[in-house]
C-alpha cells in the first residue's frame, strides 16, 4: 500500500474530509488530494504533522516507505559542527532536523593533547557512550580518569560536565552517542 492510499485510509477511518485535514495540518486541500493520489511527497514536517492529526505516527504512515536520506548518511554527506577548539572535528551521523530522536551519534577527533570541555550545551542528565576507533581518549570525571584505547568502549550516565582529552601520541577518532540528544 502506498503512503498516499494509507493516509487516505487513516483519513477516512478519522471521518475527515480532504479540507478539515488539509486544515488541520497546514496546508491546502489539493496538497492532500495530490498526496493520497501518489503524485506529491510531504516534507518530514509535513509528514509529522500529518501523523499527529491523524493520530498515528509516522512509521505506521510510511513503512518501508522511508526515503533513504531519512534513515542513511553516506559518509560525504555528514554534518561537521563548528567549534572553537582548534584540536577538536566533530561530525554528526545523523541528518539534521525537527525528526524526533532519543540519541545523537558523532564521531569526533582530537589531536594529540587536545582537550574538549565544551559542556555548557547539556543542561540534564544524559547518557553517553564512546568507543575508539583509533589513538587513546581519557575521559576525566570529578576523582576519577579512565582511559581508553583503540577497540575500548565506556559507557556513563553523566549529571555533570566532564573533560575529554588526547594522551597519546596520534589523533583520537571517537564513535560516541549520547542520549537525550543536544
Amino acid at each position: 500500500m502506498s503512503l498516499g492510499d494509507r493516509i487516505k485510509k487513516i483519513r477516512l477511518n478519522n471521518q475527515l474530509t480532504v479540507r478539515q485535514l488539509a486544515e488541520k495540518v497546514g496546508v491546502s486541500a489539493s496538497f492532500i488530494y495530490q498526496l493520497e493520489q501518489n503524485r506529491v511527497s510531504p516534507s518530514f514536517s509535513t509528514l509529522k504533522s500529518l501523523a499527529q492529526v491523524l493520530n498515528t505516527n509516522i512509521s505506521l504512515l510510511v513503512e518501508e516507505d522511508l526515503p533513504e536520506e531519512w534513515l542513511v548518511v553516506r559518509r560525504q554527506n555528514r554534518k561537521k559542527v563548528v567549534t572553537d577548539n582548534p584540536g577538536l572535528s566533530l561530525e554528526l551521523l545523523t541528518f539534521l532536523g525537527a525528526r524526533e530522536k532519543r540519541m545523537q551519534p558523532f564521531i569526533f577527533r582530537l589531536e594529540p593533547g587536545a582537550v574538549y570541555d565544551e559542556f555548557k550545551m547539556f543542561s540534564s542528565e544524559r547518557e553517553d557512550f564512546f568507543y575508539v576507533l583509533s589513538g587513546s581518549l581519557e575521559i576525566c570525571l570529578p576523582g576519577k580518569n579512565y582511559r581508553l584505547e583503540t577497540g575500548d568502549a565506556a559507557y556513563f550516565i553523566f549529571d555533570h560536565p566532564v573533560l575529554l582529552k588526547n594522551p597519546g601520541p596520534s589523533p583520537a577518532e571517537v564513535f560516541w552517542i549520547i542520549s537525550p540528544p543536544m
